[in-house]
């Protein structure tokens, strides 16, 4: 008989609701059973939660490892609408660096940010407001605040070290998480009032692309990740791409069924009338939960097709379901260990960051505060599990010189290696 799914994303459980309801359990006595209850540790030691009797919830969830959160009714809401892809703001992620200015690590797709123009890597010294004033920057603190006092609309310009400028305004708007490029073209997912696009840049390629070779990047497991890449791969086959170059540097995962529909997205060139594990979850209580791929129809043109050759780039911030979406793509052949290239910054052995736990969301229906809790310990469909550990150079992966902790979106150290191994191969 088919095995079903049984795992879900985000689990929402009411405990002792009509107890809640009388008055008799506290949010404190919610938190703490929910934790005895559920909470899973990977080495087993469960030592510090035995007793969280008279604690405060800051202080029993201090007791848990770092991915499990207590949430109050307005940050759960935030949290929500985040995930689904819906954002305020303008859209990346900085860190500021002495003597240089605040650096841009990553751009959020679809964002004002990604629509003035900026990228990771990008140096920004100053910003001139709609008055005329400038603000310059010589800390996080100053470019935090800046944006924060900014009003929705308003627009602003921030001045680069590069002397480029660009100019953008605090929005709503729904983030996207792929975008693809061949030497020819660039592929960019835009939400138009909801509805979604790709747009094609006949002049945004990169050109040091092997013909018949496409690079994507994907940000995270969020939003309409899945839907996006299937689009994309739509336009991989009607380009008639033989290779891919899947990256997923400071990917830092996101929903399981999100990755288990991205995987369907390969397993369905195996065409073996087979159904495909993408993970197994096993919990606290010896219980296991199932997995599968979603199940797409072969000729489906948003899958991988049968014949092309895929490359993998990871990091140290490769993790969760994108080290799983990995173990799908590995486990069924589809990618070769030899073919994932890990960025090596010649200080430790690369890695990935090495995640094989599975987190749920906990809902209290009564107050709608929820708490989000490690559950299970996750393992590859192959049996093998990377927690603590990640994918290393003894797995058979690849170590590839990076010259930048930067994730550039496009043409970099080591994407120009696996770019070097790709034309070898076809040489050969």
């Amino acid at each position: 008989m088919k095995r079903k799914s049984v795992i879900i994303s985000v689990i929402a459980v009411c405990l002792a609701f009509l107890c809640l309801f009388s008055g008799c359990m506290t949010s404190e006595s919610w938190v703490r059973r929910t934790i005895s209850e559920y909470y899973y540790r990977f080495d087993g030691d469960y030592s510090d939660i035995e007793n969280l009797k008279g604690l405060s919830i800051e202080d029993m969830v201090g007791k848990l490892d770092p991915y499990s959160a207590y949430y109050t009714r307005e940050e759960y809401n935030r949290v929500l609408a985040d995930n689904q892809g819906s954002k305020s703001g303008i859209g990346v992620a900085y860190s500021f660096v002495s003597g240089k200015g605040v650096e841009i690590h990553a751009v959020v797709g679809n964002s004002p940010a990604k629509k003035a123009g900026l990228k990771a890597g990008d140096i920004v010294v100053s910003a001139l407001d709609g008055e005329g004033n400038i603000t310059n920057f010589d800390s996080s603190d100053a470019f935090s605040g800046f944006v924060t006092a900014r009003a929705e609309g308003e627009k602003f310009t921030f001045n680069l070290s590069d002397g480029r400028t660009a100019v953008l305004g605090k929005e709503q708007y729904t983030a996207s998480y792929v975008s693809m490029f061949t030497a020819e073209k660039s592929y960019e997912v835009y939400y138009d009032g909801g509805a979604r696009r790709i747009e094609e840049n006949a002049e945004g390629g990169i050109p040091q692309l092997p013909a018949g070779t496409a690079y994507m990047y994907m940000y995270q497991f969020y939003g309409g990740a899945a839907e996006e890449m299937g689009e994309l791969i739509e336009r991989f086959n009607a380009e008639g791409c033989t290779s891919l170059i899947l990256d997923l540097r400071d990917n830092g995962g996101g929903y399981v069924d999100l990755m288990a529909k991205i995987g369907g997205l390969f397993t369905a060139r195996l065409d073996d009338g087979k159904d495909h594990i993408a993970m197994v979850a096993k919990f606290k209580d010896g219980s296991e939960a199932v997995e599968e791929c979603a199940e797409y129809p072969r000729e489906d043109v948003k899958t991988f097709p049968k014949g092309a050759d895929l490359y993998v780039l990871a990091n140290e911030n490769t993790a969760s379901a994108s080290e799983a979406l990995i173990g799908v793509l590995v486990s069924y052949g589809i990618l070769d260990y030899e073919n994932i290239f890990l960025s090596d910054y010649g200080e430790n052995p690369p890695k990935s960051y090495g995640k094989g736990i599975m987190q749920s969301v906990f809902e209290n229906y009564v107050t709608h505060e929820a708490l989000k809790l490690t559950v299970a310990g996750i393992y590859w469909a192959n049996g093998k599990t990377i927690h603590d550990r990640g994918l290393t150079l003894e797995d058979g992966c690849t170590a590839a010189p990076a010259g930048d902790r930067i994730v550039n979106v496009g043409y970099d150290d080591e994407l120009a290696f696996a770019i070097e191994r790709i034309t070898a191969k076809a040489a050969s």
